[in-house]
């Protein structure tokens, strides 16, 4: 399933799709059409490109991995324009790798993946200058987690994944200047706890609220349900100076199962805000985080959009 995720959260004038064997881009032209710039071919025997991320700040690179057995991710560079150019450095995994989610530093040199099939996580060094990629960190997970997505707060301190076959979120703590990580065994539930059935679900997504400061407000994450007849779930957790996590604030039903994604998107215009797709039943939905004196903490649509096909993803443009 393709990723699409917009480059250069400054600009927004590219966006680049994982899809099949190859990385595409396309440019946001003034009437918010899109226009096809190029692509860049991998294997077709990694051909399951299947997650993309830009980088920030100049050199604007962008990072992709297919979700295939054994495969390397790419780091590649791009033009003045936006577009695609080269690889630059290949992010090299193990044998029984498949790395399903990628997420980067707030100062773009480090790479951490979710090795979904390997059951770890990868931290990788990324040089602005040559573009050259080194490993350095491999972590097994706890037995059974599968990570799948990741965030890094943007003050280093404290990476979170997403554990997709445990339905868990799993707290990293990170070292600054080697951007390595350290399990802190503390984990976060994704569906109701005492679940019996939990083997129904599989976690999804996870992002922090949007803000141009280094202190979001909230971090999201999301679980899907494997049949169309149950639904997922969505979650909020409130945040310290840090970055650590406060509290969990609700874990909220969905209105749908969410299908293969069940992903969340921050508002790029208030935290309080997200969006959040559902592939099973082909819709998308905005939601309103509320808090009041008497019910606490909760979330829930204000916005409902049916669509003709099953959204995996979506990006805020404005």
């Amino acid at each position: 399933m393709s990723k699409l995720i917009y480059q250069l959260q400054e600009r927004h004038e590219n966006i680049y799709v994982a899809s099949g064997a190859s990385y595409d881009s396309y440019e946001i032209a003034s009437n918010l059409t899109l226009n096809y710039q190029g692509s860049l071919n991998i294997s077709d025997s990694c051909g399951n490109a299947n997650f993309i991320v830009a980088s920030t700040a100049s050199p604007f690179a962008v990072f992709g991995a297919p979700y295939s057995l054994g495969c390397s991710g790419q780091a590649i560079t791009v033009d003045s324009s936006g577009t695609l150019t080269s690889i630059s450095g290949n992010i090299t995994y193990g044998n029984s790798s498949g790395v399903h989610g990628l997420a980067l530093d707030a100062n773009n040199e480090f790479i951490y993946s979710g090795d979904d099939m390997g059951n770890a996580v990868w931290v990788h060094s990324f040089n602005k200058v040559t573009g050259a990629v080194t490993q350095v960190q491999h972590l097994e997970a706890p037995t059974g987690a599968n990570p799948r997505h990741l965030a890094v707060h943007p003050k280093g301190k404290y990476v979170y994944v997403v554990f997709e076959e445990a339905n868990q979120l799993g707290v990293y703590a990170r070292e600054l200047s080697s951007g390595k990580l350290t399990y802190t065994n503390t984990t976060y539930p994704l569906i109701p706890s005492g679940y019996t059935n939990s083997s129904l679900y599989w976690s999804d997504e996870v992002a922090f609220s949007f803000t141009k400061s280094d202190n979001p407000k909230y971090l999201l994450a999301s679980a899907r349900s494997r049949t169309t007849s149950a639904v997922g779930y969505v979650t909020a957790f409130s945040l310290g100076d840090t970055g650590a996590i406060s509290k969990q604030l609700f874990l909220s039903p969905t209105t749908g199962s969410g299908g293969a994604a069940n992903s969340v998107s921050p508002a790029s215009f208030d935290e309080d805000y997200f969006a959040i797709t559902d592939s099973g039943s082909n819709f998308v939905e905005v939601w309103k985080i509320n808090a009041t004196a008497k019910a606490g903490v909760t979330a829930g649509p204000v916005a409902h959009l049916d669509l003709d096909n099953g959204p995996a993803n979506i990006v805020w443009y404005s």
